[in-house]
């Protein structure tokens, strides 16, 4: 299939998701109110960090080494297998210590309420994993559609059980009994549907861990550059506060539909590709395009940001606006940082990604103490959009560095640049 199409296909699925994405927080944000979504918000933002710290990078591994070789198929499911299942072993102690502790960053969330995220865990481990070995495989179409199954199950789980309980633990079940049906479904995919054959290798386990732990490092702490201000929020902030704040990190993030498309398309094209002039030339291409949509989307959605959150998610959401229109130029930075960050790893060199994100870490957490505080989610929302810019600062210069780029080959949109989107636009209205 070529990019074209499966940036396409992607980017579509996406665009789905977003909507869906968008009615279920407008679902738990109606129903709920500010600090029934907060709930949920640390729930899930718990969860988030729970999968990628166990999930021990092996989605990443499973693009890269499938990307090269594909005859370790059966390997790769096993070993995945194994790792998700281990996962349940480690989650225990961490139930007790919460219970007895009941640690700050987690306010509102009840001891049954993470013992059902705490098991959820490991099966979100798994789906991404299984998931990531089409993608591997680069069978973008299934990819996709399970993607788009995946949220289609949760939302109407989510809706059946609100409509049976009003409460922050409806959402968290029906996370919890949306991942279990799709893994028993990818289990039927791949095993039964498909005929492979899951086995254990361990020598390929540990070739896997050891690449997917150094990316796994840079998603941790680039994933603290984005998600620990939630739980900050709510260690200094009433937890409505969370709800509200999340609600324009959801506006915000929706932005990155275009260049996450073209990111997941890159990470297993790169992991495959001989020619590396050829790859790099095309990626300066895509991120630019990529970069000028996002940038004009951003100015679109800043001016009807306010009349937008009222009407759709009510007036008690209304200072979402403000976060937003702070966080709107970080996201649009961060584009650009979303696709080097996937070429630079398809490419092997994850451990760039670990040292632009340790950098961009640092800044986050000294901003969210210093911000927070004092001016609110505002401050959440200032701190991430330096801390995005610190991140696609450092990933460009060794982008450039490792492609002998220039940085304006990468963000400034050129004349051929339209002229090939015009040639594409025509050839679609033709068919």
């Amino acid at each position: 299939m070529g990019f074209t199409r499966s940036v396409t296909i992607t980017f579509l699925s996406n665009l789905f998701l977003f909507f869906l994405s968008i009615i279920t927080t407008t679902v738990l944000s109606r129903v709920l109110g500010p600090g029934g979504k907060g709930v949920v918000d640390v729930a899930n933002n718990f969860l988030s960090f729970a999968t990628l710290i166990l999930g021990m990078g092996l989605a990443a591994s499973n693009v890269f080494y499938l990307g090269k070789n594909r005859g370790n198929l059966d390997e790769v499911i096993g070993n995945n297998m194994l790792v998700a299942a281990l996962g349940f072993i480690v989650l225990v102690p961490f139930y007790f210590l919460n219970a007895h502790y009941q640690f700050q960053f987690l306010r509102g969330v009840t001891n049954l309420q993470m013992l059902a995220v705490l098991i959820t865990v490991p099966f979100i481990n798994f789906k991404a994993a299984m998931v990531n070995v089409l993608l591997g495989l680069q069978d973008y179409v299934e990819y996709n559609r399970i993607n788009v199954m995946d949220r289609i199950l949760t939302l109407i789980l989510l809706v059946a059980f609100l409509l049976m309980v009003i409460s922050p633990s409806s959402a968290i079940l029906a996370t919890l009994l949306g991942t279990i049906i799709i893994s028993i479904w990818q289990i039927y995919l791949l095993v039964q549907k498909r005929g492979y054959s899951p086995a254990l290798n361990y020598s390929l386990l540990i070739d896997m861990l050891g690449y997917g732990l150094k990316a796994q490092l840079g998603n941790i702490i680039q994933r603290l550059n984005y998600r620990l201000d939630v739980f900050i929020v709510n260690y200094f902030l009433p937890i409505s506060q969370v709800g509200i704040y999340g609600v324009a990190v959801a506006l915000g993030e929706t932005l990155w539909g275009v260049s996450g498309s073209i990111a997941t398309i890159i990470f297993p094209i790169a992991s495959a590709s001989t020619d590396k002039k050829e790859m790099y030339t095309f990626t300066n291409q895509v991120t630019r395009i990529s970069f000028t949509l996002i940038a004009s989307f951003s100015v679109i959605l800043a001016l009807i940001s306010r009349p937008l959150i009222i009407l759709w998610f009510g007036q008690s959401f209304a200072q979402s606006s403000d976060a937003l229109l702070w966080l709107l130029p970080g996201v649009c930075i961060f584009s650009v940082s979303n696709i080097l960050a996937n070429y630079l790893a398809g490419v092997g060199l994850v451990e760039k990604n670990i040292y632009s994100s340790i950098i961009s870490g640092v800044v986050t957490i000294l901003l969210d103490f210093a911000l927070i505080p004092r001016i609110g989610i505002n401050g959440a929302a200032l701190a991430t959009t330096l801390s995005y810019i610190t991140f696609t600062v450092t990933t460009l210069f060794f982008y450039t560095r490792y492609t002998q780029s220039r940085w304006q080959d990468v963000l400034i949109i050129k004349g051929s640049d339209l002229g090939l989107i015009k040639e594409a636009i025509k050839r679609k209205l033709n068919r």
